[in-house]
């Protein structure tokens, strides 16, 4: 019985608990708690956009502000990084950059999950961009694709060897981009969750209140930081797909 009871003090205090994937249901596809928040995370998006569309007003409110203000980062990102010329991929670019923002910011919520933690979400991402913008370069240049692999000025004898390298480095682009996303998730909420047991724990075993002020500030900013994180991880993510994209395309 004591065992059992470490057991389950050890699984309530752990700081992957909120890691952890559970089956939720199945209509002949199984889902599970990462599936369902991406589901969520996706739509939200969509409900943004109708809310703020349902009301034309003169002077704006801080939804559609927020909304405008986050089309009009990506619009600029893509005509600064990619050019007007290429505009034709902003809905591709735009609704990347909402689905990885709300997929980090959804894992905020109390109790939920955050699918960005997920290597396999994010690399299979990830490997669909970039293997996506490689078909894109086949179709638009054809065999003259080989030389975007190759830098200028490089030496006759250097070519054989530069040019693997190179491919080799655009694969591992594909790993880095999915990779830095979920482990800066995962490093961030785990430091909220451990800040937070701390705090929980500390108060349970009657430690007064004025003392906890000081952990308390360090995960509010903590919290804060994570918003940050999840906002700058988003865009980062769309900045690589979209240099990716200008040298391809």
């Amino acid at each position: 019985m004591i065992i059992h009871q470490e057991i389950k003090m050890n699984i309530i205090y752990s700081p992957m608990e909120h890691f952890d994937i559970f089956r939720i249901g199945s209509l002949n596809i199984e889902i599970n708690n990462v599936v369902l928040y991406l589901m969520i995370a996706a739509s939200l998006p969509i409900m943004l956009f109708l809310i703020t569309s349902m009301e034309v007003r003169v002077v704006s409110n801080w939804l559609t502000l927020l909304n405008e203000t986050l089309y009009r980062t990506v619009l600029l990102m893509v005509d600064n990084y990619i050019g007007r010329k290429f505009t034709i991929y902003f809905p591709l670019i735009y609704t990347i950059f909402y689905l990885v923002l709300f997929s980090n910011l959804i894992g905020m919520v109390p109790y939920s999950s955050t699918p960005t933690v997920e290597f396999v979400i994010t690399l299979s991402i990830a490997l669909c961009l970039l293997m996506g913008v490689l078909i894109v370069g086949i179709l638009s240049h054809k065999t003259l694709l080989f030389a975007a692999f190759l830098p200028a000025g490089t030496p006759l004898l250097l070519i054989p060897l530069l040019v693997p390298l190179e491919i080799m480095a655009y694969l591992t682009r594909t790993l880095a981009l999915g990779l830095r996303l979920s482990v800066n998730m995962i490093t961030g909420h785990t430091l909220v969750k451990v800040c937070s047991s701390f705090i929980y724990v500390a108060y349970t075993k009657g430690v007064s209140f004025f003392i906890l002020i000081l952990p308390l500030f360090i995960l509010t900013l903590f919290l804060a930081l994570e918003l940050l994180i999840a906002y700058l991880q988003a865009y980062i993510f769309t900045f690589i797909t979209c240099i990716t994209l200008k040298d391809m395309a």
